[in-house]
């Protein structure tokens, strides 16, 4: 088994300034395997942690759609923000990466059993609470991607843990897990002990077969992001 983070950020995200070559230690100080750089809208940073050859890297990238977040991983090209939900997942799955749905329900306080849909005519259709939750849980993108973060360490709220466990559940689909780490104490604070794998394929395989867990950050960790927008320099 292997222990890998599957959601952090370096300094080519707008909103960290952790340099790529400090993340190498942060990772190996959390005796991470593996990570995923899923930095906003690029995958330079991801590209430039692989290159060194330092750390075992999955080509990220935490996409802005029009109707809310996607990650990608196992890309070899940037998918550019601003696009549908639909031409995003179309664009991660053209070039053999996988998508996945992170902090499904993001910063808000939701009920643990709350009413999550029912399967219809062979598609999972979402309860409307789900959407008005996060309108990227609609129907159409359920259907299309491949995995669903059930646990990240910058929620607020444990239940929307539970919430995304069973919403994963509910779809069949696999869950992830990543610190969200956007400064290096951070790293490793979320992750899955899964079998190895050695492509895309190979890990929704494995991924199947995760064991996810993690513990949420401190709320004060949001203002290291405030502050890294604001005065944070380029990579």
């Amino acid at each position: 088994m292997i222990s890998v983070d599957l959601h952090l950020h370096t300094c080519h995200s707008h909103d960290c300034a952790t340099p790529v070559e400090r993340v190498i230690g942060g990772a190996r100080r959390a005796n991470l395997d593996c990570v995923a750089i899923t930095d906003h809208n690029t995958i330079e940073g991801a590209l430039q942690l692989r290159a060194s050859g330092e750390l075992r890297v999955i080509v990220g990238e935490e996409i802005g759609t029009s109707e809310g977040e996607l990650i990608g991983l196992f890309l070899i090209e940037p998918v550019p923000k601003g696009l549908s939900p639909l031409e995003t997942i179309a664009r991660i799955k053209e070039q053999g990466g996988l998508v996945c749905i992170p902090h499904p329900f993001g910063r808000k306080r939701v009920s643990a059993n709350l009413e999550l849909g029912a399967w219809r005519d062979g598609r999972f259709v979402p309860s409307r609470d789900v959407v008005r939750a996060n309108r990227i849980l609609n129907e159409d993108v359920l259907s299309r991607v491949d995995l669903i973060e059930a646990v990240n360490s910058r929620t607020f709220f444990r239940n929307s843990w539970t919430a995304a466990s069973r919403l994963a559940e509910a779809c069949g689909l696999s869950v992830t897990a990543g610190s969200d780490a956007h400064t290096v104490r951070e790293i490793g604070r979320s992750r899955v002990e899964m079998p190895d794998f050695t492509d895309a394929e190979s890990f929704l395989k494995a991924i199947a077969d995760a064991r996810p867990f993690g513990v949420r950050s401190s709320l004060l960790i949001h203002f290291a992001s405030m502050y890294a927008r604001v005065v944070r320099d380029k990579c």
